[in-house]
């Protein structure tokens, strides 16, 4: 998988023709969030231990999204959670996701174009303009959860921990014993590395807070 896992999470969640972000298909900000932490990780910018994020260099990488995510890290005065990262992602999501899809147009892999909201409103959209790349992407996450011979690499198995946990694979194949059948198999390729555990810990973490305060809103307005 060449790009990064953020741009992974942006092609999956994108409108491949109305080029707008759906909210369906699980916990899909949290999702962008766990994968700015993950690159960091596999860019080796940082490190975890005891849950907490150490910033082991301020070189930057060819992604303005987390180059921007190394500064803020590299500002504070001792490490912070796991979960607090994602949960800052989430809320600098807007920006983060701007410079995301900024990159993928770049490329060539997006298009950008003008959009109306009510007719009235200029909003951007990005439909697909190359589609090979999340073809290539949603053919290969779909043979790493349905067919037993087919091995993960690292960055798989990191985005494969982010489909499991942010329940995105359920929108990725179809029908119920297909949706079981992957559930199986992501649980099994992701539950032996200590990083991918202590990432995907942060990210149940942040899920449980996002369950338990949605719960009380409903209950405070019934």
């Amino acid at each position: 998988m060449d790009c990064y896992l953020h741009e992974a999470i942006a092609l999956i969640s994108l409108d491949d023709e109305k080029g707008n972000f759906t909210s369906a298909g699980g916990y899909i900000n949290y999702a962008f969030g766990a994968a700015f932490v993950m690159d960091l990780l596999l860019e080796e910018r940082i490190k975890l231990e005891e849950d907490r994020v150490h910033l082991l260099t301020n070189a930057i990488t060819d992604s303005r999204a987390l180059n921007s995510l190394i500064e803020q890290i590299g500002k504070r005065k001792k490490p912070e959670r796991v979960s607090n990262w994602i949960h800052l992602c989430v809320e600098r999501l807007g920006k983060l996701r701007q410079l995301t899809v900024d990159k993928l147009v770049a490329d060539g892999t997006l298009a950008q174009t003008e959009g109306k909201i009510l007719w009235v409103f200029s909003v951007d959209r990005y439909p697909t303009q190359n589609p090979q790349p999340e073809n290539e992407l949603r053919q290969r996450l779909k043979a790493l959860m349905l067919d037993e011979s087919t091995e993960p690499d690292q960055k798989e198995r990191m985005l494969l921990t982010i489909l499991l946990k942010c329940e995105l694979y359920a929108e990725m194949v179809e029908g119920k014993q297909q949706r079981k059948t992957a559930k199986g198999r992501l649980e099994n390729l992701t539950s032996d590395d200590k990083m991918q555990k202590e990432v995907g810990r942060a990210i149940q973490e942040m899920l449980a807070l996002v369950m338990i305060t949605t719960t009380t809103m409903v209950a405070t307005s019934s």
